[in-house]
């Protein structure tokens, strides 16, 4: 329980640094847990669909989250309880009392199937706020010893929920400056590209692919921030791209992202399609919906916008600065160290150095390992 003023301070600060750094929220959500005399704190994001987006819970086992996954617990048709974060005021403090009688406590299949066999029968929640008609949700878990939450813990809870929601803000609004910087880099390169979030909306575009869908003459439009092609074999195909793209890249994963390509066409006898490569940015653990997961890149021809593409991949995806670009598209082209030295006025051993960080940045071990992985993007 939380024991003076200065640990209810500190309880919320640990919110607000979270925020900011990332990395906080687990041991952020163990003290509001151990504050409120509960098992476990837990904070979720849902889409539209509810599709979970992220879901941290602490003092839990692996087994619990996959099978809340498994069980379509993100579904209000299936989780009561996602159903009254759904129906309920922003930051209305609820507990099991509030939305179900004990006899549907007794008998609903969530209660039966996944609350009791993992030992978290109740719990006390509140809306943190319904971003694009999803959800985002606090809550503490309570085992079959612990019951109800009492008035007391349940009035902790409520004190600091607003105080989470604050940072959960100030961590999306954080979040937010990804899609804009990179949507910037790639302008500086003239490229079109469109920079999706977890869910496949696009949050941003460049001018060079705002002209591309402008009118939607080429095949390819975008109507209410979602990519759409004139012809549905097409739009399904991108769809599951970009669904792909976001699945294939775990949480907290560095491993290199995976390309899909991606035809589309004007009508069925289109001699000249489009062809658009799907790549997954790197997703850090704790990240929320809307913050940039895949890009969508138009492949142009010949080799100054291979170039331009890789450009674009080797910046975005990758995280190289300029120049590590430039080297490694000079190891591409078949430049030995020796000649990219002289072609930057640079010494050879700062160049090796330079040519170490594009691999370790590639995931690539060997300068062979990289050249082949830059002629497939």
């Amino acid at each position: 329980m939380v024991q003076d003023d200065g640990h209810w301070v500190e309880l919320t600060d640990r919110f607000h640094a979270a925020a900011i750094d990332g990395k906080g929220w687990y041991p952020a959500l163990e003290g509001l847990a151990d504050a409120t005399g509960s098992s476990g704190g837990e904070l979720i994001c849902l889409g539209s669909d509810a599709a979970v987006h992220l879901n941290i819970m602490t003092n839990t086992s692996p087994e619990l989250l996959e099978a809340f996954i498994q069980g379509n617990g993100g579904d209000p048709s299936v989780n009561p309880r996602v159903k009254a974060g759904m129906e309920s005021p922003v930051l209305k403090v609820m507990a099991e009392s509030d939305f179900i009688t004990p006899d549907d406590h007794k008998r609903h299949p969530h209660y039966r199937e996944f609350a009791r066999p993992f030992d978290i029968p109740y719990i006390c929640l509140a809306t943190l706020d319904r971003p694009q008609d999803g959800l985002i949700g606090l809550a503490v878990t309570r085992t079959e010893k612990q019951g109800h939450i009492n008035a007391e813990q349940r009035r902790v809870f409520a004190s600091i929920a607003p105080h989470v929601r604050a940072a959960v803000r100030t961590h999306i609004a954080l979040e937010g400056h990804g899609d804009a910087l990179l949507s910037g880099a790639l302008e500086a390169i003239s490229i079109p590209a469109f920079i999706c979030d977890g869910a496949g909306r696009v949050r941003e575009l460049t001018p060079a692919a705002e002209a591309v869908v402008s009118g939607g003459g080429r095949g390819l439009q975008l109507r209410g921030g979602w990519l759409r092609a004139s012809l549905p074999a097409d739009t399904q195909a991108l769809n599951e791209a970009i669904e792909n793209a976001v699945s294939k890249l775990g949480r907290g994963s560095v491993a290199a992202p995976r390309n899909s390509t991606v035809i589309v066409r004007r009508s069925a006898q289109d001699a000249a399609p489009l062809v658009l490569d799907v790549i997954a940015l790197p997703h850090h653990r704790f990240g929320f919906t809307f913050v940039p997961r895949v890009l969508v890149l138009l492949r142009g021809e010949g080799v100054n916008a291979a170039n331009e593409r890789r450009t674009a991949i080797l910046r975005s995806v990758y995280g190289m600065t300029a120049a590590e670009t430039e080297i490694a598209l000079d190891l591409l082209a078949g430049k030995s160290p020796e000649e990219i030295a002289t072609g930057r006025t640079a010494s050879v051993a700062t160049v090796r150095t330079q040519i170490k960080s594009v691999l370790t940045k590639a995931g690539a071990r060997r300068q062979i390992e990289l050249v082949a992985r830059l002629g497939r993007i």
